[in-house]
């Protein structure tokens, strides 16, 4: 799906929420919703293609696959925790988003301690 598609999809997703939330308030998150997993989904198979093409140049340059897939991993919690903290914030939920960002943020960290320790002991051992 190309960015016009994408984009065309948000416009429609947010004129119909206009229009949902005058009539049945209750619904109107289930549009953002239901709109938004659309496009997560379009999106999806390009960042798959994005994190193929960086392992392919990963390889070409040397380095170690599995800084580059706590790189990637990282990179897809950060989508994902800023999305659904935008869903929350539109829904006037700032106290479910910031409780979803913290949970990124915990989990960017959690899944970059391997290579902070190896960082770490690659610093020690320089310093002997």
């Amino acid at each position: 799906m190309d960015v016009a598609k994408i984009a065309a999809a948000g416009i429609l997703t947010a004129m119909i929420y206009a229009l949902v939330r005058q009539l049945k308030p209750e619904f109107a998150p289930l549009v953002v919703l239901g709109g938004s997993a659309v496009i997560l989904v379009a999106v999806a198979g390009r960042f798959l293609e994005a994190s193929q093409t960086v392992n392919e140049m990963m390889e070409l340059a040397g380095l170690e696959k599995e800084n580059v897939s706590i790189l990637m991993r990282s990179l897809g919690i950060c989508v994902i925790t800023q999305f659904a903290a935008d869903i929350c914030y539109d829904n006037s939920s700032s106290a479910t988003a910031a409780a979803v960002e913290l949970a990124g943020r915990v989990g960017a960290v959690t899944l970059a301690l391997p290579m902070l320790q190896a960082v770490a002991k690659l610093a020690l051992g320089l310093m002997k």
